[in-house]
């Protein structure tokens, strides 16, 4: 056998060297050409780190001398395509694979350089996995590539994602007194290639070199209106040397109006403006600190107020020379700081409280624990921040000082970890092995549609809907199809005893009781800083035994892990879009605004602006925040039946109102969020746009802008892909959470325990304790009274704005009457004229709306009470038929809340410029009038 073997070793050996020219495998090896070398490579199916010609010559040698016979014979059969063994190995398998891609080569025209980068490209690709499809797709991507890369070289450009042509060209930037030349990044329209492709190659080079030219000229023309612009006054910031120099700097791909400016530059405006800033400069952002002081109980703290502004903001301002916002933005910021500032103090003042009541010490022991630990913190780190961190340091060193407390601790310890498990509180969805499925896709899509389809066919079912307006339509949808339903708010119930289907705010999620199918809508809404628990708490809770999502793609990757969590199968739908979106190329001035558009603004003030600059030639709806349902309802149906023209709206237009609007226009770019001044996130910016273009109404829709920066930052995050929301979600603490809490910390102070909650809840799976900073603020009101803490809770719940002056002086009468088991009454407006003449008139009728809507609420959870609804059903339709004749009108003014001088819209304060001068001082505010009433209840 061994002489048969070795017989046969040299038979081959002779081939090779007759192939070889009387060669040996070693040195004849190193004459191939690298084609031939990858082609035995890949029949090998060797892994190199590269394939250079010395590293496949050394690894061709190896395997001949060290692998046996067979591999020896299928290099041989190979090399020499007349030899054939007899010979069948299963080393002669991945011959199969090279024969494969030469046998769909064969029937397709191509040259050996396209063969070789062909079988290069599957050298790791299994044989079953290599279809004619993938090599012939592999082909046309090779030939359009070299294609692509002959017409960049030819024109001197780049061919981007979006099918758009980008190329640098040198401008003139003509100042006043200077001239100088510029390369700059210019990007042309979208590129039908596909048309392109049809053309000879000379047809399309001429083409793309209109195209060139015509992109040339726009961005000429953009940098013309800009020097124009600029020199169109006296510039309040920048003289021609600040102006060249910073042209000149800038890169070719930065926006003309965010051309870079000197950080000494931006550092002397806004000196100009208070001494006391300080500037700092980071890679993206330019930071502005200002020195404030806070006394903590005689003791003087000082720290520094900062806000950023992202560097393109403002460098944009000030190449505009607009007013910058600083001023109000740290004023503001401030406010904030303090605020939460003295809340946490109260609150831990609150809880030292708690923890001594049993013991007799004076409020002097406790306020210095504060400041021993809380002084030192401010001054170091010089912001006004109570850290988490300080106050277990603050309350350890208290509970030492008070050892008997210690056993509390421990309990309290304890109740963390007796209701982690979330899921397991709604007992009823986990027995009924629940399928969820998911309607992905953006706004006009038709998910919710086909959702509420399968609803509307269940024997049982629910909808639980993000607004009061839209669990109204679902309502009035089901019924118009002959559903028996009934309807849940928080204010109101249409409570049909007959019904099989519910429609309510998401709110108002029942757990008890089961049914077939549940829609929750907008299930991205599960990210919202304040709302997003009640989502997840619907997500995880809802008994339905098939519950169907709506919402957007960004959500998807949550969903499936919350799904994962639960154990429970999801099934994605994904639905496009019916009709398309296109963004407008020139920004549209409100003078040549056209019927049917909706223009979008981030502030009641700037909406009521844009109203009165519209009214003057148009017909206009508006929609904003403070509005009550029934309202933003009519206003929308004036718009729908082309009553008006134009709808001016914040962003409350991005849900709930399906209207037939051709364009949609963004006044602005940027709002700020209660935190800073920011620009627009890309999600904002297509839920609002998804509005435009109703499918059966238009055939696209357009989205634009009314002046061309706005129309840049909007064109650039409705192009930029979402990004994924992320787990943890956070939920809200329950009745039962509250109970619990305050039975084991022995206490019915509901701040104490919300604040337990927020602080110090850990739970097994993805959930954080939610954002309950409103609803703190409402339960420190709550606790000024004497109340059990059933009642507490649900108080801390209600739906008042304490942010109105008005609302808390009712909400604080309301809960006395309640303290004292009376009646509580409903007191109606007197006579209403026949339409608001001043923005406080308008305002004074919004609050009144928002206190029925307070009185409703507060009557489910105290019904033996709060006994005046129907009086407060017809006020509020008096005063929506008020507040919807004062719109309409739109001659309504805008007063100094001192001198009663009129004001513009567009005019950011509330009180006139020689006012605010005098240095007078408003008292009727809400922080005056809180500290006022607790100094009142205290004595």
């Amino acid at each position: 056998m061994a002489k048969k073997k070795k017989k046969y070793l040299i038979k081959l050996n002779n081939k090779i060297r007759n192939y070889f020219n009387g060669l040996p495998f070693d040195e004849g090896v190193n004459t191939l050409d690298d084609d031939k070398l990858i082609e035995l490579v890949m029949l090998l199916e060797l892994k190199l780190p590269s394939y250079e010609h010395e590293d496949m010559v050394r690894a061709l040698r190896r395997v001949w001398s060290e692998e046996g016979a067979g591999v020896r014979e299928l290099i041989v059969s190979y090399l020499t395509q007349t030899y054939r063994a007899a010979h069948h190995d299963r080393t002669k398998r991945p011959l199969d694979r090279v024969e494969k891609i030469l046998r769909i080569l064969e029937g397709i025209e191509h040259t050996k350089h396209e063969e070789n980068l062909i079988l290069e490209t599957f050298i790791d690709v299994k044989s079953a996995k290599i279809t004619p499809e993938k090599v012939i797709n592999k082909l046309h991507y090779l030939r359009m590539k070299e294609r692509l890369g002959r017409l960049e070289k030819s024109l001197n450009i780049v061919f981007n994602t979006l099918n758009e042509m980008e190329f640098t060209h040198s401008f003139t930037f003509a100042l006043k007194k200077h001239d100088f030349n510029k390369l700059l990044l210019c990007t042309s329209d979208p590129l039908p290639l596909d048309e392109l492709w049809e053309l000879e190659e000379n047809e399309i080079i001429e083409k793309l070199q209109q195209t060139k030219e015509v992109t040339i000229t726009r961005r000429q023309e953009e940098i013309e209106s800009f020097l124009e612009a600029l020199y169109a006054k006296p510039h309040p910031y920048l003289n021609e040397e600040m102006i060249t120099g910073a042209l000149k700097k800038m890169s070719p791909e930065e926006a003309l109006y965010h051309a870079p400016i000197r950080f000494d530059t931006i550092e002397k405006i806004l000196k100009n403006i208070s001494e006391k800033y300080h500037l700092f400069e980071s890679t993206d952002h330019i930071i502005v600190e200002k020195e404030k002081f806070h006394d903590l109980f005689g003791t003087m703290l000082y720290y520094s107020t900062s806000v950023s502004y992202e560097k393109p903001f403002l460098y944009s301002l000030i190449w505009r020379g607009e007013e910058s916002p600083v001023k109000e933005d740290i004023n503001r910021v401030n406010d904030d700081l303090l605020a939460h500032f003295k809340a946490a103090v109260n609150d831990l003042l609150e809880e030292m409280r708690l923890m001594s009541e049993k013991l007799d010490l004076e409020e002097k022991v406790l306020e210095e624990f504060i400041v021993r630990f809380v002084a030192p913190q401010v001054q170091s780190s010089g912001t006004l921040k109570f850290k988490e961190k300080s106050k277990r340091r603050i309350l350890f060193h208290f509970g030492e000082y008070i050892k008997p407390l210690l056993a509390k601790q421990k309990r309290e310890e304890l109740l963390a970890k007796t209701i982690r498990d979330f899921k397991n509180l709604f007992p009823l969805a986990r027995e009924l092995k629940r399928k969820i499925i998911f309607h992905v896709g953006p706004t006009n899509s038709g998910k919710t549609y086909q959702a509420l389809k399968v609803l509307k066919e269940a024997t049982t079912g629910y909808y639980l809907a993000p607004l009061r307006l839209l669990a109204l339509e679902g309502y009035e949808n089901l019924k118009a199809d002959g559903v028996s339903v009934s309807l849940i708010t928080g204010e109101e119930e249409i409570i049909d005893e007959e019904s099989t289907h519910i429609s309510s705010t998401i709110e108002m999620m029942n757990g008890s009781v089961d049914v077939d199918v549940c829609v929750i809508d907008e299930i991205q809404m599960i990210a919202d800083r304040d709302r997003g628990w009640a989502w997840a708490n619907a997500l995880i809770g809802v008994p339905a035994k098939k519950v169907i999502l709506t919402g957007s793609i960004d959500t998807l990757s949550a969903v499936e892990e919350l799904c994962a969590y639960l154990d429970e199968p999801l099934e994605v739908k994904h639905f496009e879009r019916k009709n398309p979106l296109e963004i407008m190329r020139y920004p549209t001035p409100l003078k040549k605004i056209q019927p049917q558009t909706a223009v979008v603004a981030f502030s009641r003030r700037d909406v009521l602006s844009l109203k009165q600059q519209l009214s003057g030639k148009y017909r206009v709806s508006v929609v904003y925040g403070n509005l009550s349902p029934e309202v933003r309802r009519e206003e929308a149906r004036r718009f729908r039946e082309g009553e008006s023209e134009i709808l001016v709206a914040t962003d409350a237009i991005a849900m709930g109102l399906n209207l037939p609007i051709r364009t949609l226009l963004f006044a602005k770019d940027n709002k700020f969020d209660g935190l800073r001044r920011r620009e627009l996130h890309p999600s904002e910016v297509l839920q609002i746009a998804g509005r435009a273009g109703r499918y059966g109404f238009e055939e696209k829709g357009h989205v634009g802008a009314i002046d061309e920066n706005a129309l840049k930052t909007i064109n650039k995050a409705f192009h930029t892909p979402l990004t994924d929301i992320e787990l943890p979600v956070s939920v809200m603490a329950s009745l039962e959470h509250v109970m619990l809490i305050g039975e084991i910390l022995e206490t019915e102070n509901i701040t104490t325990i919300l604040g337990f909650f927020a602080e110090n809840m850990e739970f097994d799976g993805p959930f954080v304790a939610a954002n309950i900073e409103s609803m703190l603020e409402i339960a420190a009101i709550v606790d000024e009274y004497d109340l059990d803490l059933k009642t507490r809770y649900y108080l801390s719940c209600a739906p008042a704005s304490i942010s109105s002056p008005y609302i808390e002086s009712v909400f604080h009468r309301y809960i006395r009457q309640i303290e004292a088991g009376s009646k509580v009454l409903y007191i109606p407006p007197r006579d209403l004229p026949a339409f608001a003449q001043t923005n406080d008139m308008l305002l004074n009728a919004e609050d009144r709306v928002r206190e029925i809507s307070l009185y409703l609420w507060l009557s489910f959870k105290f019904p033996d009470l709060f006994e005046d609804t129907q009086k407060a059903i017809q006020a509020r339709i008096r005063l929506n038929n008020y507040i919807e004749n004062s719109l309409r009108q739109g001659h309504f003014t805008k007063k100094c809340r001192r001198c009663g001088k009129v004001l513009d819209f567009s005019y950011r304060y509330s009180i006139c410029d020689a006012c605010h001068s005098s240095g007078k001082r408003g008292s009727n505010t809400s922080s005056h009038y809180r500290s006022g009433y607790s100094r009142k209840r205290r004595k």
